[in-house]
């Protein structure tokens, strides 16, 4: 395996609500980060000496906090996340190496502690595709993955939330209801959603789901 492999190794979701995210760069990098934190719920500061018009218009359709300084060290001392985004090597390091906790280094992404894969987004199904360090792999991976992702997919997957709600409820153990589900989604259901019959899949996930909770009240009595 490369060396990135073997440091960003550990993937992960993060929750970013109303978390103290910092910026510190104003260019177009620095921008498309911004836009990336708001939409995470992330309450975001930036610092820079400028600001390019795309970040100035991101931040003013948000609540973000723009300081037109230098950098200085006491800019990150509550930040949970933090960019270094400038398009000095220098000033970037030292921001890595300031950083209390999350740092992601735009210039020297190998001295970073985490890194932001490619994401394909579709309702509340996220997919990540990292490579290691090949952006033009990474992105021919994202385009091809996001057509076996259509809308079905996202509107199933509210659906079985909904439903998991239900069986919850069904007298059960923990391990009992892992079962049902294990034996339940199986690869017909996507290929059903693959074909867009989302309306078949569903009764046969509501099928199971009856054939559980009557099993269940059987066992009790």
């Amino acid at each position: 395996m490369s060396q990135q492999e073997n440091i960003f190794a550990y993937p992960a979701m993060l929750n970013l609500t109303d978390k103290e995210c910092v910026i510190i760069g104003g260019g177009k990098v620095a921008a498309r980060k911004l836009t990336s934190l708001c939409d995470a719920g992330a309450r975001v500061t930036v610092a820079a000496p400028s600001f390019c018009p795309d970040l100035l218009q991101t931040a003013a359709s948000h609540q973000v906090r723009l300081l037109c300084v230098s950098y200085s060290k006491e800019l990150l001392q509550h930040a949970f996340l933090v960019i270094a985004a400038t398009d000095n090597s220098e000033v970037n390091r030292q921001v890595t190496q300031d950083a209390p906790f999350l740092c992601n280094n735009i210039t020297e992404p190998h001295l970073s502690n985490f890194t932001v894969p490619s994401t394909i987004k579709n309702g509340s199904i996220t997919l990540a595709v990292a490579t290691g360090g090949m952006p033009a792999y990474t992105r021919l991976l994202r385009k091809h993955l996001s057509r076996a992702l259509p809308p079905v997919f996202a509107e199933f997957n509210d659906f079985l939330s909904a439903i998991r709600q239900e069986v919850k409820h069904i007298p059960s153990t923990p391990a009992q209801r892992t079962s049902f589900w294990r034996h339940t989604l199986t690869p017909e259901i996507l290929e059903l959603l693959q074909q867009g019959n989302i309306t078949t899949a569903k009764e046969k996930i509501l099928h199971a789901v009856n054939s559980f909770r009557t099993q269940s009240q059987n066992s009790t009595c």
